[in-house]
């Protein structure tokens, strides 16, 4: 028994001798020597974990490891290297180089919606410390290839859409910096992916908050057009909806009377005469259902006047009139004694 507990002990203290070595040989240097990492308390990246540790004994150095393996072509390692430096010296200025490196390493690799969060990282960590505007330029550039390209392309296939990918990385760039130029253009192509989706409703927000929050920019013109065209696809959908027929062409006449020389004039007057056009059928047939399914002659003498009324130049207003002036009779001989 007591043979048994000391062979325990005797390996409890080999195994601390080796976990203490192995340790010595690849943490980074201790908390006062030159190069050590910042304390654990500190805001660092993503928290720490044993498998991202420096190789290196300083920032300085693991810099330049890391910008030897970019440059030998090994990207992988190199992102591991930077990332290290990241975690490891998250207060020193080189982690912000380093941090940049990141973003633009898996850009190479063509990662780009985890570059895209590595300069969002940079961003909400190192704020102040690199130029915003060139990050922001680098985020727009990301979510816009990828709104525009194809994935899973291969040979012959030209693969599928899927600019949905982009939303929230457009939404992110409108939030991080919504009084950047390209703002404006951000959010109109969050407009953009859900009116590609066909989901009219959100498309339809995305133009309005465009319209409202930046009623100036160039861009405030082609979201106007589009949120009536959404409107009026959306009121395609539902052919029998008078409320979602209004919607359209309220937006539509708003949109033509806004901007009388804009580009999207021609196609939103061409809209705007089919939904009239509709609207008067759907007022139409709501009088003919007075009159030839419900059996109720005032009823439908009340709803051809109205047609007629606002519908002077329709095709059926002939019509309507011929039937307002056969119900009078019908009317007359069911009153007469």
């Amino acid at each position: 028994m007591r043979s048994w507990c000391a062979c325990l002990v005797l390996l409890a203290s080999c195994t601390g001798v080796w976990a203490q070595a192995f340790d010595n040989h690849m943490a980074p240097p201790a908390e006062g020597q030159e190069g050590a990492p910042a304390k654990k308390s500190a805001v660092i990246k993503r928290g720490t974990t044993w498998l991202v540790k420096p190789q290196k004994a300083t920032a300085n150095e693991q810099l330049t490891y890391a910008g030897e393996l970019r440059l030998e072509g090994r990207l992988r390692a190199a992102y591991k290297a930077y990332n290290a430096l990241v975690y490891a010296w998250p207060d020193s200025a080189l982690a912000v180089t380093a941090q940049v490196a990141c973003a633009e390493v898996l850009v190479e690799r063509r990662d780009y919606a985890k570059a895209f969060e590595e300069y969002q990282y940079l961003i909400d960590r190192y704020m102040g410390q690199f130029d915003y505007n060139a990050v922001l330029d680098k985020q727009f550039g990301i979510a816009n290839h990828l709104m525009t390209t194809r994935r899973g392309q291969f040979l012959f296939f030209p693969g599928f859409e899927a600019a949905e990918r982009a939303l929230p990385l457009f939404a992110k760039i409108v939030e991080n910096a919504p009084s950047w130029d390209k703002a404006p253009q951000a959010q109109f192509n969050i407009g953009m992916i859900h009116e590609k989706d066909k989901d009219w409703t959100e498309a339809t927000t995305a133009y309005e908050v465009l319209q409202n929050r930046y009623e100036t920019s160039p861009w405030a013109e082609p979201a106007g057009f589009h949120e009536a065209y959404c409107l009026y696809r959306d009121s395609q959908d539902r052919p029998n909806d008078e409320n979602a027929c209004n919607a359209a062409r309220a937006a539509l006449v708003r949109y033509l009377r806004t901007y009388p020389s804009g580009s999207d004039v021609p196609q939103a007057r061409e809209s705007l005469n089919a939904l009239n056009t509709r609207f008067a059928n759907l007022v139409y047939e709501r009088a003919r259902y007075y009159d030839k399914i419900a059996r109720r002659p005032a009823s439908a003498l009340v709803a051809y006047r109205d047609f007629v009324k606002r519908f002077p130049n329709s095709e059926l207003a002939e019509t309507a009139k011929a039937r307002i002036q056969a119900l009078q009779q019908e009317t007359k001989t069911h009153e007469a004694p």
